[in-house]
C-alpha cells in the first residue's frame, strides 16, 4: 500500500500517481472520465414502453430494460432498476439534458447526475483480481460481460458499474460523497498489483 494513505486525510480523493507496488507495470489503471454528461431517467407510471420508444427516436438506441446497457454513439443508457435507466453522453450534462427534456419529459422524470458522481474507468492486466476483492458479483466473462451493468454495492458503497469492453474494461459511477472511500478501497484492493491514479481529478 502507498504510504501516503496512512496520513491522507480520508474526506480527500486518492491523489494521481501510482498506489501499492510500485515495480514494473500498473496491474490497475483508474481513469477518471471528464466532460461527461449524466442524467437519471425514472420512467412515469406505465410509461416504459414509452420511454423505449423515444430512445429509439431519438439516440437510434433500442432500449433494454434490465441491468444492461444500450448504446449509440456515445450516448448509452445503463439500466440501474425497473424503469430506470442512468444516461450518459460526451460532451457535457446541458446538451444532454436539453435533449432528454424535450423528448421524454411527458414519460419519464429526468434528474441531472452530471456533477454527483466521480466517473471512473477501471482497465489493466490485474483489474479483474482486484476486482474481486470488492465487487459482490461474479465478474467470470461467462456471468458478466460487455454491456452488463448492475447498481450494486461495492465496500458498502452504493454506485453503478457496467463494462465497457472484453479487455476488460470497466466504467464506475460513484457517488462524490463516498468517492474517496471508494478510492482507498480500490487502492487497498489493487495494493499488490500496483494501482497508477491518473489525473486530473475534481474533488
Amino acid at each position: 500500500m502507498s504510504e501516503i494513505l496512512s496520513d491522507f486525510p480520508v474526506t480527500d480523493l486518492l491523489p494521481p500517481g501510482r498506489h501499492g507496488r510500485s515495480e514494473g507495470e500498473a496491474g490497475v489503471i483508474a481513469d477518471p472520465v471528464t466532460q461527461l454528461g449524466l442524467a437519471l431517467v425514472v420512467a412515469r407510471k406505465g410509461k416504459a414502453e414509452e420511454v423505449a420508444r423515444a430512445a429509439l427516436e431519438t439516440f437510434g438506441i433500442a432500449l433494454v430494460d434490465a441491468p444492461k446497457v444500450s448504446f449509440a454513439g456515445d450516448v448509452s443508457f445503463v439500466g440501474v432498476g425497473p424503469g430506470r435507466w442512468l444516461v450518459s453522453a460526451a460532451p457535457g450534462g446541458e446538451t444532454l439534458l436539453q435533449r432528454l427534456a424535450e423528448r421524454f419529459s411527458d414519460c419519464a422524470a429526468i434528474t441531472d447526475q452530471s456533477d454527483a458522481n466521480l466517473v471512473l474507468d477501471l482497465y489493466g492486466p490485474q483489474v479483474s483480481a482486484a476486482l474481486e476483492k470488492l465487487v459482490p458479483l461474479d465478474l467470470h466473462p461467462s456471468a458478466f460481460g460487455p454491456a452488463d451493468a448492475a447498481a450494486t454495492l461495492v465496500a458498502l458503497i452504493p454506485l453503478t458499474f457496467w463494462q465497457l469492453n472484453d479487455a476488460p474494461a470497466y466504467r464506475f459511477a460513484v457517488p462524490r460523497s463516498f468517492a474517496p472511500a471508494f478510492l482507498r478501497a480500490l487502492a487497498s484492493a489493487a495494493a499488490a498489483y500496483g494501482l497508477e491514479m491518473a489525473g486530473p481529478q475534481r474533488g
